[in-house]
């Protein structure tokens, strides 16, 4: 965990073209804190724990919903249609993962 959670995120497609914005500054990601050209594009990776409940998604706040997510996933970063069915499966699994604090809960 750590700074070892900061992952380069790979695209396979244009991504920022179909942004209609270019590639900003928040899109250098880590490399705005350290500086380091080995940090660009490495963004911190969150847990999937409560996901349906932490939007918007992406660095950027693109993706307002858990939905749009994960079609932009396919399409981005492995270059796949990602049928309305799978859609609605993967979020059904994403949605597992969300929990909740008990009145016991630690602090």
């Amino acid at each position: 965990m750590g700074g070892g959670s900061f992952e380069t995120m790979g695209m396979k497609a244009d991504y920022f073209a179909e942004r209609g914005k270019g590639i900003t500054e928040a899109d250098l990601g880590r490399y705005n804190v350290t500086g380091k050209e080995e940090d660009k594009y490495k963004f911190k990776v969150p847990t999937l724990r409560n996901i349906e409940l932490t939007p918007p998604y992406f660095h950027d706040g693109q993706a307002d919903t858990l939905e749009k997510a994960i079609y932009d996933m396919g399409k981005y970063q492995v270059v796949i249609e990602i049928s309305d069915e799978e859609v609605r499966a993967i979020k059904a699994f994403l949605k597992t993962l969300t929990g909740s604090y008990g009145e016991d809960a630690l602090g």
